[in-house]
């Protein structure tokens, strides 16, 4: 358990650990995602998530114009720095939105279902390919001291923020509730919906057996026309600017409350720093960091900026801790100082 109250703060690389795709990565996908034939799309499903939408809309789709939309993504995606980047350039085109939507959530749920935390035929995920995932070292450091039983306060002090769309957090964690403290699959999902999991931006659908009116969506379930439509709906981009002010200001309260801040596999956008950052900071921070594959030039206004925004009201700067390391490698090489 966690000694001091801690905020997590995750992005792509985080992720990266068990085989989803990082900016890079993701924009080839995508890529990929929107080609076509003459025959329409190569992903069927994204096709008859079209049908599916226009048929919820009562309207008579046109497929040309989404066809002309797709290729024009494509053919964009290896001169933009990310999807989300070229969505927010062309936040105005309908059809541009739509069908980046439809591709982010094709490629994110189809990487959930072949991530290194998949379930096996047995639903059960092979926790020996998960060794160097920060969510495995993160629960093996959250259970040391914990009784069979004791579970009131196991996520009484910790919050994690992911800008990531996937739902591994939420997919990793009652599995291994499940399997080390030996309980029954519904202890371990009434448990783990008391860690305090939010994304800004939303993500490819409700986890099931996690709170909420969104649609439950299965996890890696790219192809079932029904439920990529209603993942491509629930995707917010940082261009849109639709997190809603109750979401920014839990987090900005979590932010404040919190004694540690862990920033994991992030690269520090201005757009989705002002989404955290409080406006009063009215207690000392320690932060640490992740910057695996940052060059010094970058990292020095970063370091400075944090160092800006975390500042307290009667002058206090933060602590700032940042390593190259992997997310998995930092709590590894950190965990005293983060969890004790």
């Amino acid at each position: 358990m966690f000694k001091r109250n801690t905020v997590f703060i995750v992005g792509a690389g985080g992720s990266r650990e068990i085989g989803l795709p990082t900016g890079g990565e993701l924009r080839a996908k995508i890529a990929n995602a929107l080609s076509s034939s003459a025959n329409g799309f190569n992903r069927n499903a994204i096709g008859a998530a079209l049908v599916e939408i226009y048929n919820q809309r009562s309207e008579s789709l046109n497929i040309d114009r989404y066809l002309k939309a797709a290729k024009s993504i494509s053919r964009a995606m290896f001169g933009a720095l990310s999807i989300d980047n070229f969505l927010a350039t062309h936040q105005a085109d309908e059809d541009i939105l739509l069908m980046g939507k439809l591709a982010i959530a094709s490629v994110i749920l189809e990487e959930e279902g072949n991530s290194a935390i998949k379930t096996d035929s047995n639903d059960e995920i092979l926790f020996q390919n998960t060794e160097t995932y920060w969510m495995n070292t993160f629960c093996k450091l959250m259970s040391e001291e914990v009784i069979r039983g004791d579970f009131a306060t196991l996520f009484h002090d910790v919050s994690i923020i992911t800008f990531n769309y996937d739902r591994c957090i939420e997919h990793f964690l009652p599995h291994y509730l499940k399997t080390y403290f030996l309980i029954d699959e519904v202890q371990a999902n009434k448990l783990a919906s008391t860690l305090n999991v939010i994304h800004p931006y939303g993500g490819v659908g409700r986890y099931p057996n996690r709170g909420g009116s969104a649609a439950t969506i299965p996890f890696g379930s790219y192809k079932n026309p029904i439920h990529l439509a209603a993942a491509a709906n629930q995707i917010q981009t940082f261009g849109e600017r639709m997190v809603e002010d109750v979401t920014v200001k839990k987090m900005k309260h979590l932010i404040n409350e919190a004694e540690h801040i862990v920033f994991l596999g992030f690269s520090f956008a201005d757009m989705n720093m002002e989404l955290l950052v409080p406006e009063d900071v009215h207690s000392k921070k320690v932060i640490f960091a992740t910057t695996l594959g940052m060059s010094d030039p970058n990292l020095i206004p970063i370091r400075l900026k944090m160092i800006s925004d975390f500042r307290t009201l009667d002058g206090m700067a933060p602590d700032v801790g940042m390593a190259a390391l992997s997310a998995n490698d930092m709590l590894n090489h950190y965990w005293r100082p983060i969890f004790k």
